[in-house]
């Protein structure tokens, strides 16, 4: 059977990169459900011109007409995807919970799972067995609709952490769509899930800002002879930095914690650069390249 087999009606609630490359991956691969998006004027009627979404719904700055629109967007809707920014998302559960189909599957694509599911399970009431905690690990330094791709998640990997209370056919049907759209789905635990990406993903990107702003004030203009090392590890500094700041303050205690294991490195390598220590340079060095060459 299709994982697109009576998938009639998508709400995708923020269609920028992640929002928009999971609609037009539907699109791509034949899913006829309506795919109807939520969000600011602006980027909703882009990513209606751009053919990611059939329907719009205009979000304005009145929390008074917030749940008309949900309202709109998620009646009768057998999937919603929240894929605003990640305190946008947890802000969401309490209008959505009177809203919700109770055979829905509510779903996201927040970096940070710990405190989505702390809301999800404080606001959903009774509809809380239709949500399922997921993270795609892929994205890019550019956002918005125009950003969107069809195939984004193709090999890579969707995190789900679902909760004892999930119902498995739900879990078992998100997994199958997202294993539809190319990626490869995995399991883990939501702080588990939070640890693990302040360090591969959360920290990493605090550092990138911080080399490419160390780069940016030096009085010299060394930034002009920057050269594909430097620009390489300075990519995702050009990706959006409320976005960043908010997953950062969101996973705030696990990225501080990747914080102090990164700094301890530094020390290291600062130590043995200061004693004149060739042979600690290389081993910190080369146990560093390991991983990547294999990575």
């Amino acid at each position: 059977m299709s994982a697109f087999a009576g998938l009639q009606r998508v709400a995708i609630i923020g269609v920028g990169l992640l929002g928009g490359s999971f609609a037009a991956a539907l699109r791509a691969r034949g899913c006829d459900a309506v795919r109807v998006g939520v969000g600011r004027e602006a980027a909703i009627r882009r990513a209606a011109e751009l053919g990611l979404i059939d329907e719009a719904v205009v979000l304005v700055d009145d929390d008074a007409a917030l749940p008309a629109a949900l309202a709109r967007a998620v009646a009768d809707a057998d999937l919603v995807l929240l894929a605003a920014p990640v305190s946008v998302n947890a802000g969401l559960f309490a209008p959505l919970a009177p809203l919700l189909r109770a055979d829905a599957i509510l779903t996201d694509v927040s970096s940070v799972k710990a405190p989505i599911v702390a809301a999800a399970r404080r606001d959903l009431g009774n509809r809380l067995d239709c949500f399922v905690a997921s993270h795609p690990i892929a994205g890019g330094e550019r956002s918005g609709p125009e950003a969107a791709r069809a195939d984004l998640f193709v090999d890579r990997h969707v995190i789900l952490s679902p909760l004892a209370t999930d119902d498995p056919l739900r879990v078992d049907r998100l997994s199958a769509l997202w294993q539809a759209l190319g990626a490869r789905v995995l399991t883990v635990d939501p702080v588990e899930h939070d640890r693990i990406y302040g360090l591969v993903s959360h920290w990493p990107h605090a550092l990138a800002f911080a080399l490419a702003g160390a780069v940016a004030d030096d009085a010299g203009g060394a930034g002009a002879y920057a050269g594909p090392g430097l620009l390489d590890q300075t990519r995702t500094a050009a990706s959006s930095p409320e976005l960043w700041a908010d997953i950062l303050l969101e996973n705030r205690d696990a990225s501080l914690a990747a914080a102090r294991t990164v700094q301890a490195e530094v020390d290291r390598i600062e130590s043995a650069l200061r004693a004149k220590d060739r042979a600690a340079l290389i081993e910190h060095f080369a146990r560093a390249a390991r991983w990547r060459r294999q990575a």
